[in-house]
């Protein structure tokens, strides 16, 4: 466990100098009310707290700030109960929208991931918040076509997490 965690801070202190360049990559887009205000649902992206209420994290280490860095893990997600760990450097933070540029996502017995970029937008709406997801950044090719319909099933089922969550918190 000790070495992908070496592994998860090297590919931090590396993404800085990194950006997407393929303007024919894929993007995930997923879309949920979730009943909660905006500040509420981009803090639960933000917060530890909110994340390992809703998405089940088991660590999250976030510098609420532009040019902090977004770093999310997993120790035992899903049947095989592997490790997963996602790290980028917040680009933007506004009232109602956080950009996740430079994000690398470490996955179990598969290629590094990344760059990809994550946005998350939040308008307010009667009865909540149009949350909307956009995961940039998908390649082609034999791994990341089968990371892309993980992500695609992956988002679509987390944000209906979230939407549960949002209904009993709020």
């Amino acid at each position: 466990m000790k070495t992908f965690y070496t592994l998860l801070l090297v590919f931090a202190v590396l993404l800085p100098g990194v950006t997407m360049s393929n303007p024919d990559s894929r993007t995930v887009e997923t879309t949920r009310i979730i009943p909660a205000t905006p500040q509420q649902v981009l803090d639960a992206f933000l917060d530890d707290g909110g994340l390992k209420a809703w998405w089940k994290v088991s660590r999250s280490l976030v510098e609420r700030k532009q040019g902090g860095i977004w770093s999310i893990t997993w120790d035992d997600w899903g049947e095989d109960k592997t490790q997963h760990a996602w790290v980028g450097e917040i680009d933007e933070l506004t009232s109602d929208r956080i950009v996740i540029g430079r994000l690398l996502m470490i996955e179990p017995d598969m290629p590094l991931f990344g760059p990809l970029q994550l946005e998350i937008r939040a308008e307010p709406v009667d009865g909540g918040t149009s949350l909307t997801v956009l995961h940039r950044g998908y390649q082609y090719g034999d791994h990341w076509d089968r990371i892309y319909e993980l992500v695609v099933n992956g988002w679509d089922h987390v944000l209906g997490d979230m939407q549960t969550w949002a209904t009993k918190e709020y």
